[in-house]
């Protein structure tokens, strides 16, 4: 008898591990992230999003008269969005999901991007805006997603110095 005793506790848990990590498969949580894209604020259509997930194109769409886009993101994974426009600057945002909230929940981000026209850059080097204008990423203190403060420091740092630049180089 003791040994069922000792056998059944040793099952119990293994179980249950089990069934949890099942539930964490079938309900993660989500992130519905959206946004506008803008240039000399106003709402830009035709604009190409594309959505990456872990480094592999998984959705593209077509931004309407609104400016709007809009994608449900799934917990534990990397994510980045690309904002085109011809004879603007290709923007990207990087969104990570990874430890992300309480199962089931339903989180929201909304953010605006605002494109620069490549002719204001003629002759500077922006090699810096092949990497993303912006990191969000879950704050488990605060239980929802904020953009990185010190990230988004560097790279407006990044862009007075891309228009000291070229306000150099036009005198």
């Amino acid at each position: 008898m003791k040994r069922i005793v000792r056998t059944s506790l040793f099952f119990i848990p293994v179980i249950l591990f089990s069934a949890f990590s099942n539930m964490l498969s079938i309900n993660p949580s989500v992130l519905d992230a959206s946004g506008y894209v803008l240039e000399d604020d106003k709402k830009v259509e035709g604009a190409i999003v594309k959505l990456y997930q872990d480094n592999l194109i998984v959705d593209k769409l077509s931004t309407k008269k609104n400016g709007r886009f809009r994608f449900i993101l799934f917990s534990n994974s990397e994510y980045m969005i690309e904002i085109n426009k011809t004879n603007c600057v290709p923007e990207r945002v990087y969104l990570s999901t990874k430890n992300a909230g309480d199962l089931a929940d339903k989180y929201y981000f909304e953010f605006v991007v605002d494109l620069m026209k490549l002719k204001e850059f003629e002759g500077v080097d922006v090699s810096n805006l092949d990497f993303p204008t912006a990191i969000i990423s879950y704050d488990a203190d605060a239980d929802e997603y904020v953009h990185d403060k010190m990230y988004s420091k560097s790279v407006r740092a990044d862009l007075r110095r891309m228009k000291e630049e070229k306000d150099a180089l036009n005198k």
